[in-house]
């Protein structure tokens, strides 16, 4: 537990301009995607909102990808537990979904952390 979860950007104009800026490396974005293709063991930045001084932030924070069976174990498919953290500027940051079991609340807290200090947010 208490490990370094690696962040990802999804790419948009904010994204690159934290790079432009040195906040955040380019190896960091990813193009943008659908939230279940977003990496496993890592969590993942989508902004929304662009226009607004602060956007709309969700990090989606999955686990390790892992092979699980059906209800009734007639057949296995893969998933990653994902855990999503709102971070809207009106209200407390608020995680919804699943924390992966290899990872603490306080890994959450650091990932929360690392992402407003370079998006310049509050604390």
């Amino acid at each position: 537990m208490n490990k370094r979860i690696h962040i990802k950007w999804e790419s948009n104009s904010r994204a690159k301009r934290l790079v432009a800026d040195g906040k955040i490396k380019r190896g960091d974005i990813i193009p943008r995607t659908t939230t279940d293709k977003f990496p496993a063991d890592a969590a993942t930045v989508r902004m929304q909102r662009l226009s607004q001084k602060i956007p709309l932030v969700t990090v989606h924070i999955r686990g390790k990808s892992k092979v699980r069976n059906n209800w009734n174990n007639t057949f296995q498919y893969e998933c990653a537990s994902t855990l999503r953290v709102n971070m809207n500027p009106d209200y407390a940051d608020a995680p919804s979904g699943e924390l992966d079991e290899d990872y603490s609340w306080l890994d959450v807290h650091n990932v929360v952390t690392e992402v407003k200090e370079a998006m310049g947010l509050k604390k």
